[in-house]
């Protein structure tokens, strides 16, 4: 067998891309999004440190060249730039998977099978990690709401058929998608079930078709039936907990809140965002809360800590002063629903969207 010093060279620095990776993984779940993958992965940390045993500990330390090792001196262009966590996340995820695997295949030259085999394990856990993290709910939430590179309020727009004024609202619904909104929640408080499954079906594949984020009012049973990408929850609707457990760890769930204490309720009963208002008088529901104001909305924000997103009464004359607020998501319905021209609209509350 090979037992050259630069067998054990190799083991250590690989070792050290592998903890390195799982660490900052690991606070990114812990810190950012206060997951408890953040808990496997420590898990995962420490059964690493228990694998070697002591004479590779102290073979891999004597081999260390940390002077003369001309990775020091490398700095790619993609390592001196992450767009965002997601970037982040998954290329420390890589490095960690790649780390294990070499791990795994020079064990093998100095007769450690039973390491071979203890890497050989995690680095398929790591697999499953990936899996678990990039496409967890929080990572997407993140995602949608621009949180890591935050310029401008998420546009959401409500799709209610009771507020169009039009005579195609999937072709009005399309034209809007094109021209660029954030996500589409699709919302229907009359009809029969079975209009409501047809009509969330059609609205979720034109948002497929543009890759927009679709999200279903109020019914966690039409969100799984159509694979939604979210569920929206009212004050009156199941609670979040339960919900939870009909659509999976998976699904996103916003909750609209009409006060602070309503806000601060739905944070702490694991509400992935909130719709917060009305903001302003709205005609969008029979019998609409009290306004709450932008004043409402300033004291609010910084007492949750998940996206926020303002509802109520929003449009071209006031949507500047409320996006200025650093909210997450500014959610409109008659602003586009009764337009004569939605995709030019939608340029145009985008425009005041922006943070100054």
């Amino acid at each position: 067998m090979i037992k050259g010093n630069q067998v054990y060279r190799v083991l250590d620095v690989n070792f050290n891309r592998l903890r390195e990776g799982l660490r900052v993984v690991e606070d990114y779940c812990r810190l950012v999004c206060d997951d408890e993958q953040a808990l496997r992965i420590k898990d995962m940390r420490h059964r690493l440190r228990r694998l070697p045993d002591e004479k590779s500990v102290l073979c891999t330390l004597a081999a260390r060249q940390v002077e003369s090792d001309i990775g020091r001196r490398t700095f790619t262009d993609s390592e001196a730039d992450r767009g965002d966590w997601r970037e982040l996340v998954q290329a420390n995820l890589k490095r960690a998977q790649e780390a294990a695997r070499v791990i795994e295949e020079c064990s093998k030259l100095i007769d450690q099978p039973g390491l071979s085999r203890e890497i050989k394990a995690l680095r398929f856990e790591l697999y499953d990690l990936e899996k678990d993290i990039i496409g967890s709910r929080h990572v997407r939430i993140r995602e949608w709401f621009a949180l890591d590179n935050k310029k401008a309020a998420a546009l959401y727009l409500v799709a209610d058929e009771n507020f169009y004024r039009g005579s195609d609202l999937l072709g009005d619904l399309r034209a809007i998608l094109k021209a660029g909104i954030d996500l589409l929640q699709w919302r229907q408080k009359s009809g029969s079930d079975s209009s409501f499954l047809e009509r969330a079906q059609a609205v979720r594949d034109l948002c497929r078709e543009f890759k927009t984020p679709f999200v279903v009012n109020d019914r966690p049973d039409i969100a799984l039936l159509v694979e939604a990408d979210a569920l929206h929850l009212g004050q009156d609707d199941l609670p979040i907990a339960a919900a939870r457990a009909l659509v999976g760890e998976q699904m996103p769930i916003g909750r609209s809140t009409h006060s602070l204490a309503q806000a601060r309720a739905a944070a702490a009963s694991g509400a992935d965002y909130i719709g917060f208002g009305p903001i302003f008088k709205t005609p969008s529901k029979a019998k609409p809360d009290p306004e709450v104001g932008i004043a409402g909305l300033v004291e609010m924000l910084p007492q949750v800590s998940v996206p926020v997103v303002a509802i109520g009464g929003l449009d071209e004359d006031n949507l500047a002063a409320v996006a200025a607020t650093g909210v997450a998501g500014v959610a409109v319905i008659r602003a586009l629903l009764q337009t004569p021209s939605p995709a030019a609209k939608v340029g145009q509350l985008r425009k005041l969207t922006v943070f100054k």
